[in-house]
């Protein structure tokens, strides 16, 4: 099951990358970028134990860990990237700022071999970005119930979260069983942003997208 579990996660976040990466190549959009990066770490997670078996010299637990390092942080990069389009124009902070979160991929190394210190960070990273998520997408929801597609895929993730992180004195969840929760939160959210969004109607300018490599 779990390797079953494994491939449904690659299928879905292979999807999203695709999807994310190609409205970058749009638009330009930092948001996207980091989306699309996200998920391609996620795709390289859930075929980490696949590429063991083809490539004996790799160490799935070494790709998987270094995975979920690289995507936690430029999910985080996308939440900060959400917050700044969400505000008005004038009060926008610099686009740089949205990369800090991935400070974490160099400061990983020194914390790598202090178990409890590297997996409070991933879970801070991981609480704030789904906070971020869900405090942005409820208001839009209320505003246009279009975008309850990806309020729901939020709220995926966040059940995914909570279940994880149970002491597991209390509750064990198993692995497929997140990876599936997680793929159908990826799934829901990228069709959900597609509809939201409208996006594959858009017409963008072909000019401003050669000149920008970040909106």
């Amino acid at each position: 099951m779990t390797g079953l579990s494994g491939v449904i996660l690659f299928i879905v976040s292979f999807y999203a990358t695709f999807n994310f990466f190609r409205l970058y190549v749009m638009d330009r959009k930092i948001f996207h970028f980091c989306m699309g990066t996200t998920a391609a770490f996620l795709a390289l997670y859930g075929a980490s134990a696949f590429l063991a078996l083809f490539f004996p010299v790799l160490d799935p637990e070494f790709i998987g860990e270094w995975s979920t390092v690289f995507s936690v942080s430029f999910l985080l990069s996308a939440a900060a990237a959400l917050v700044r389009d969400f505000k008005p124009v004038f009060s926008r902070f610099p686009k740089s700022f949205t990369f800090i979160p991935l400070v974490l991929i160099v400061m990983y190394p020194m914390i790598i071999d202090t178990v409890v210190v590297k997996y409070w960070v991933l879970g801070l990273y991981q609480g704030s970005a789904l906070l971020i998520a869900l405090l942005i997408y409820a208001f839009r929801t209320y505003e246009n119930s279009d975008y309850a597609y990806m309020l729901v895929g939020v709220i995926f993730f966040a059940i995914t979260f909570l279940l994880y992180w149970i002491p597991e004195s209390l509750f064990t969840l198993p692995v497929y069983a997140w990876m599936i929760l997680t793929s159908s939160g990826i799934l829901i959210l990228t069709v959900g942003y597609n509809r939201a969004y409208n996006l594959d109607e858009q017409i963008l300018d072909q000019e401003k997208r050669k000149e920008t490599w970040f909106a």
